[in-house]
């Protein structure tokens, strides 16, 4: 792997369009695509799965097959994926494709996504499975509220970064505390992501709070519209249940407990808008520690004049990432 990462340092740097959840990233990714004739790397940790496509919001597939798409419908919602596994195959995929001269756009709201692609990740030990099986039972019989509040204790820094109901990463620290005895802030403060491994140009879509809040309340309520519910009847029909990850998330959840008589449609339709929203506003704090290189604020039906506006900062900024545009 050291020979891909040292590579990758040394190559031009690659546009990634970042921001809030419900900004327009996937729809200025593929107007910049269409004008570069460039592939599209999602870094988006809940489009990598299979039959999750109304609720995670992917691109039609016939656009996908007029613009190569990445890292979509790789594994199936019964199948782990995280952030280091996704930097670990995009770093040789991208040498590969830029070796061949192919322009690539990135595109993503999973933060931790870009981070790993541009800095790298923490090298973590491997968890034993006799602790993973204990605390999964933990888990299930005193409840996530308990470990996260012993998580708080041995870890403060990390339970401050991690949403309480984030029970994947609340298990996953407390295993890696009960493995080396060290917590997982520890590694991190080590590792510092002192060293960019993938150069970008960070692009960030935002809105004011208001107006985005009012985006996201349109687009739950088109998403219902469009098949959600369907979507997650499917799933559960083929055996998905929501003990799964990818069935926790925001929306999935809530539609799962309506089929299963424990909520009433309306109920969750307001649970997924308040919850979204939540996550914008997490999403909103990151970006600005993470300072993209630019901000942008779409212009509504103005796709075409936003997409000049980057591709100029692009050439501006002296990032020979394109000679002309094509």
């Amino acid at each position: 792997m050291e020979g891909p990462l040292e590579d990758l340092g040394k190559t031009i740097p690659i546009p990634a369009i970042v921001g809030p959840t419900a900004t327009g990233k996937t729809d200025l990714a593929i107007a910049m695509a269409k004008i570069l004739k460039a592939e599209i790397i999602s870094a988006d940790s809940m489009q990598v799965y299979r039959f999750m496509d109304v609720g995670t919001a992917k691109p039609p597939e016939g656009t996908r097959k007029a613009i190569p798409h990445h890292f979509i419908d790789i594994r199936n919602p019964d199948e782990v994926y995280s952030a280091g596994l996704f930097a670990r195959q995009a770093h040789p995929f991208i040498t590969k494709k830029q070796g061949e001269k192919t322009p690539l756009i990135i595109v993503g709201g999973t933060g931790l996504y870009i981070k790993a692609l541009e800095k790298g990740l923490v090298e973590l030990p491997q968890i034993p499975e006799n602790i993973q099986a204990r605390l999964w039972e933990e888990y299930i019989n005193k409840g996530l509220p308990v470990l996260y509040e012993r998580l708080r204790k041995i870890d403060p820094a990390t339970a401050s970064a991690v949403y309480p109901n984030d029970r994947f990463r609340i298990l996953r620290a407390l295993g890696i505390f009960e493995t080396t005895g060290k917590p997982l802030s520890s590694f991190q403060r080590q590792h510092g992501f002192r060293h960019t491994v993938l150069r970008l140009i960070k692009i960030g879509l935002t809105f004011p709070r208001e107006t985005l809040y009012k985006r996201i309340e349109t687009r739950v309520e088109q998403m219902v519209k469009a098949g959600w519910p369907e979507e997650v009847q499917r799933l559960l029909a083929m055996g998905y249940d929501e003990t799964l990850k990818p069935m926790q998330a925001i929306g999935y959840k809530q539609l799962t407990l309506v089929l299963r008589g424990k909520m009433k449609l309306e109920t969750a339709i307001e649970e997924v808008k308040k919850e979204t929203k939540h996550l914008a506003k997490r999403q909103i704090t990151w970006y600005k520690k993470e300072a993209p290189h630019i901000w942008i604020t779409p212009k509504e039906n103005n796709l075409p004049e936003e997409t000049e506006e980057i591709l100029t900062y692009i050439q501006r900024g002296e990032k020979p990432w394109m000679s002309k545009k094509a």
